[in-house]
């Protein structure tokens, strides 16, 4: 099992089949499912299995539709469907897969989640289907135990709830924009409002400034150009042995782009959820981790692209494993006394269909610094770009024992207006 994009389960928030509620009580909202299948066997066990199953006080209530054509009825009918469960073979041998497309296309339908079930994978095979098609999971009906459709139907809702409550939000966002363009300064005002607002969302997704994991020092820091960010960065402890983190660049500035930087916080943090709960190892590769941050970018039509460094340290084996999707400048390494780049790099997440990316793995010394950061730094520095490479890679190894000395020693602070966000992360052992 491989559920995809969407946040796992937390037992306080699941309970159990509750007791019918007294007369006096109002009537609670649901999430509706839908159930498309043409056997009504799978109706009746779906039912079954999530009968009583209730996530933040709403029940579930179901959606029948036996074909993709009765799907489409009952859609229309039920605008507030959050998930629907979908059968591949049906009227036709593809029957699923357009009614995916339907959905997604003319529907314009994005914030459903859309979970294919198919009990002949040889008529569409999962590999293709995640790529070509926008949906959020792939399960084989034979290999979908009880306790697993519970826990991929609680994890769908989770993240339709998600993506709908942001939806909600950028929508309030545009008319409280729109109601104040008659009045241009009260407009400004209130717009510097929403993006403060923002800000400490942005800010509370954020990693603590500095954290040991392990036998390892994190530490990092956020320059904003203006008041939100289009940079990010995390780390994070993702078992007893593996530690996980990256540094995200994404295009442009503003609302738009610290948006996306909350939908890739949300999405790697999944991947650590599921490693935990279903020993979902995707969060533990760096090349399928950013290729699936790439198809995310290109099938949402965005209009955004970023750059990512994503880096694994095993410390069982002392070893780093890390993706770079165009991350510049490289990181900087510094021990035993030699400095250099990690130069390896692939192409940017969100640009190209088939992109460049490279999994490089190397084996950690003892005692090591390394330093990433995003290119807003160079705009700061004087110089050509090998200059500025230079630079950086001596700071690191004479200033490289905290990050505040690196701060002070690139004179961040001593612009007060930065041409872009600057982001540093700081990695000790």
């Amino acid at each position: 099992m491989n559920p995809q994009d969407d946040e796992l389960i937390f037992a306080d928030e699941i309970s159990a089949p509750a007791e019918a509620p007294a007369a006096t009580e109002a009537p609670q909202e649901v999430w509706k499912v839908l159930v498309v299948d043409d056997e009504p066997q799978v109706h009746t066990v779906t039912k079954l299995v999530l009968r009583g199953l209730t996530f933040k006080g709403r029940k579930i209530e179901f959606c029948d539709a036996y074909s993709a054509a009765e799907a489409k009825k009952v859609l229309a009918e039920n605008p507030d469907v959050c998930l629907a469960l979908v059968d591949v073979v049906m009227e036709e041998e593809d029957a699923g897969l357009h009614l995916v497309e339907y959905i997604r296309d003319i529907m314009n339908n994005k914030a459903i989640r859309i979970i294919l079930r198919t009990g002949q994978p040889g008529y569409a095979p999962e590999k293709e289907v995640i790529i070509d098609y926008d949906i959020n999971d792939y399960k084989e009906k034979t290999e979908m135990s009880a306790q697993k459709l519970i826990t991929c139907v609680i994890t769908a809702i989770r993240n339709f709830e998600y993506i709908d409550a942001l939806n909600k939000l950028t929508a309030e966002l545009e008319q409280k924009v729109a109601e104040r363009v008659a009045e241009l300064d009260e407009s400004n005002r209130k717009l510097l409002e929403d993006q403060e607002a923002g800000k400490k969302l942005q800010n509370k997704i954020l990693p603590k400034p500095d954290k040991d994991i392990g036998p390892y020092h994190f530490s990092s820091r956020l320059f904003p150009s203006l008041v939100l960010s289009g940079d990010f960065v995390d780390y994070f402890s993702i078992s007893s042995r593996y530690i996980g983190f990256y540094m995200a660049d994404v295009s442009g500035h503003g609302m738009s782009s610290a948006i996306v930087t909350v939908l890739l916080k949300n999405f790697i943090d999944n991947k650590v959820e599921k490693f935990a709960l279903l020993d979902d190892r995707t969060v533990l590769d760096p090349h399928e981790i950013c290729a699936r941050i790439n198809s995310i970018l290109l099938r949402e039509n965005l209009g955004k692209y970023l750059t990512i460094f994503y880096g694994i340290i095993d410390m069982e084996t002392n070893t780093l494993k890390y993706a770079n999707c165009g991350q510049f400048p490289c990181p900087a390494f510094f021990a035993d006394g030699e400095k250099k780049f990690l130069q390896e790099k692939g192409t940017p997440a969100g640009l190209f269909k088939t992109p460049v990316i490279k999994t490089n793995e190397i084996k950690l010394p003892e005692h090591f610094t390394m330093f990433l950061t995003s290119d807003g730094l160079l705009d700061i520095l004087d110089g050509d770009l090998d200059s500025k490479n230079s630079l950086i890679l001596d700071t690191v190894t004479e200033k490289g024992d905290s990050l505040e000395n690196l701060i002070e020693s690139f004179k961040v602070q001593q612009h007060g207006s930065l041409p872009d966000d600057i982001t540093f992360m700081l990695i000790r052992k």
